[in-house]
């Protein structure tokens, strides 16, 4: 795509309210993109002005007959990568007519087939994150022993991120694969992790709890989650996620008591006991199948992301 191209593309995106003013580069910009005319020959990029680059790769190149058509070269952490896009052609997929459910929740991610995935556990690299924190915090501005414990930090950072990333595109890719509609809730993660500290006139209560759940919720990256499982799955639905985990999947009956422990759904109208998540995902695959009667299955599917556009409006 040229540069005036996704310069047009930024500028629309702003009058729509999607996204800020686009602003222009910083001098010495740690990105760069080749937006047409990509060259890749034998392990080697070329470079506008700079020649050819050698590129290295883990593993083989897992399109060789797609063809490149823009390249991304960005510097993270000191070291500079290189990602290409390939035009490649994808199977038409079709709707094989199966409906899953999905709660998120806190470092879980289970589905209304019992299936469950569980987050990385990165609380290592998270205690070595806090202890190069606290070192850069002690360290004198400009000297180059801070320079190497933010750059050890960034490092730190940076493999808790990939670890988080790699986990939410395995998760999304097999819960894709696994039914043709994809039904998830419509969390607001903003208002969710919220701080619980209040005001002065009115200080807020177990703010320490609070902040902590709050790390793990966002430790989970249900957003992220959420936007993959939109381009991946062949249609979703978000749903109201209102007493999905009070509310008894084998009778609809709703109820705080019937959540006796964090793990644990009994249900004391009908006596129903299951997993608590198990539970929550079984209704929110019926609430989904519910909004998909509603609007009927005779039109085509569509993005997930149009679909929770349409479900949140309702």
């Amino acid at each position: 795509m040229p540069p005036c191209e996704r310069q047009a593309d930024a500028w629309q995106r702003f009058f729509k309210g999607q996204s800020g003013r686009p602003r222009f580069k910083r001098r010495g910009s740690d990105s760069v993109v080749i937006p047409g005319n990509v060259r890749i020959r034998d392990g080697r990029l070329w470079f506008p002005r700079l020649g050819w680059m050698t590129l290295r790769r883990r593993g083989a190149n897992p399109y060789p007959d797609g063809v490149p058509k823009s390249v991304a070269i960005k510097r993270v952490c000191g070291t500079w990568h290189a990602v290409v896009c390939y035009e490649v052609a994808v199977p038409a997929r079709s709707d094989d007519g199966e409906v899953v459910g999905v709660d998120m929740n806190v470092r879980q991610v289970t589905t209304s087939d019992r299936e469950v995935f569980h987050a990385p556990d990165t609380r290592r690299l998270e205690a070595r994150k806090k202890r190069y924190a606290r070192r850069l915090a002690r360290q004198r501005r400009g000297s180059r022993r801070r320079q190497r414990t933010r750059a050890r930090l960034a490092g730190t950072q940076r493999r808790i991120t990939m670890a988080r990333r790699n986990w939410q595109h395995h998760v999304s890719r097999r819960i894709a694969r696994s039914a043709g509609t994809v039904v998830i809730e419509d969390l607001k993660t903003r208002n969710m992790t919220a701080s619980a500290k209040g005001t002065v006139q009115a200080p807020g209560t177990n703010v320490r709890q609070k902040a902590g759940l709050n790390r793990e919720a966002l430790g989970t990256g249900w957003g992220g989650l959420r936007q993959m499982l939109g381009y991946k799955a062949l249609r979703g639905v978000a749903v109201n996620p209102a007493h999905t985990s009070q509310t008894c999947a084998a009778c609809g009956s709703v109820d705080a008591a019937n959540r006796p422990s964090q793990a644990i759904f009994s249900c004391v109208a009908c006596g129903h006991a299951d997993n608590a998540d198990l539970n929550a995902a079984r209704n929110i695959r019926r609430r989904g199948l519910a909004h998909l009667h509603e609007e009927g299955r005779s039109h085509p599917a569509t993005p997930m992301s149009r679909e929770m556009d349409r479900s949140r409006a309702a």
